[in-house]
């Protein structure tokens, strides 16, 4: 400290002036131009698709493939055991005629049953857990390349974030560390990530399209399942306007059949279907969409940032990193006692 009481020394280092903050300022202005030109807002868009593929294939669609497998176990109990409860098949008002309506209601639902076999099969062939090892190998691919791409697109706002800081408390200005911004722009480990994803897209058409043709025709059969049950229970001629007196009076086979089918409408289907249409769109992705907005953002904001770490450095006291404000080392028990009391001295 000198004798008018300012810390900084001749040259003036330690001192934040108004250029400097402004300075600043101009640098935010001029990454917020290079975020622009390197086009990195479309790799951007590009990582913030793949975060939601890569979460979407991680779930697996578990949870909705059990609710609609406990539906397909209950429908296959219930039409299986249609043989055997033909006098269950007509109730209430048609009882008096079960013999001439039930087997009519039979015939309709041995047909559903073959119907339902196939979609049962094809449903049995929709096969989560390989979406789910895809999600985590794609998780591990995005492990360097989401963090670096978001980090270079929030850089001019960071930097921004400096400079306002630095109008309001001009010594927060040498806390800056512009080390960790160069080694964001560095991208380590990007190309190698990258390489990953490339390689998640190998087999992938192999598990797409018969997984969403399978789920198609799953979604097909659920989707009618109501309406084609009722109409297995429709009262033929010349008795057909008894078929209200059906379905206000439902025998146990009917209820049991659209209370499933009711079961398999609540389940939502779209998140798998947004899963395999994005995984359609990897197949497709070119890696350098990603990779060259990224390399040219970088080449553009080093400069910056090389510029930035400069100012900072005149604003930070000879020899002080940002890292460099800890504690003076504790005394050895064993200091001499002439050397404590010298420095105390000093302290005086």
């Amino acid at each position: 400290m000198n004798k008018h009481g300012s810390r900084g020394d001749n040259l003036g280092r330690g001192r934040v002036r108004s250029e400097d903050t402004k300075g600043v300022k101009d640098l935010a202005y001029k990454l917020a131009g290079d975020f622009r030109d390197s086009k990195l807002e479309g790799a951007t868009i590009i990582v913030d698709r793949l975060e939601r593929l890569k979460d979407l294939a991680v779930d697996g669609q578990v949870e909705q493939m059990r609710q609609l497998k406990d539906v397909m176990k209950n429908w296959r109990e219930i039409l299986n055991s249609v043989p055997d409860e033909t006098d269950e098949l007509a109730t209430g008002d048609m009882a008096v005629c079960s013999s001439w309506y039930a087997p009519k209601v039979q015939v309709k639902l041995k047909d559903l049953f073959e119907e339902f076999k196939d979609t049962e099969k094809a449903f049995a062939q929709i096969k989560p857990d390989k979406f789910q090892d895809l999600g985590r190998r794609m998780n591990k691919a995005m492990e360097k390349i989401a963090p670096a791409v978001y980090g270079m697109q929030n850089l001019p706002n960071e930097v921004s974030d400096v400079a306002d800081r630095a109008d309001e408390r001009e010594e927060t200005l040498k806390d800056t560390d512009t080390k960790a911004m160069k080694k964001l722009l560095e991208g380590q480990g990007m190309t190698i990530s990258l390489s990953s994803l490339e390689d998640c897209k190998r087999g992938l058409l192999d598990l797409v399209e018969p997984t969403q043709r399978n789920l198609e025709k799953v979604q097909t059969f659920v989707s009618e399942a109501h309406d084609k049950f009722k109409q297995a229970f429709e009262v033929p001629c010349p008795c057909c306007c008894m078929t209200s007196y059906v379905y206000d009076q439902p025998s146990r086979c009917l209820t049991e059949l659209l209370e499933n089918a009711d079961r398999a409408l609540e389940v939502n289907l779209q998140p798998f279907f947004e899963l395999l249409q994005g995984l359609k769109d990897l197949i497709d992705l070119d890696m350098s969409r990603i990779s060259k907005p990224t390399k040219r953002f970088a080449k553009l904001a080093a400069e910056r940032v090389d510029l930035l770490d400069k100012i900072v450095a005149e604003a930070r006291p000879s020899g002080i990193s940002p890292c460099c404000f800890r504690p003076f080392p504790l005394a050895s028990p064993r200091a001499d006692s002439a050397s404590l009391a010298s420095l105390q001295a000093k302290e005086k």
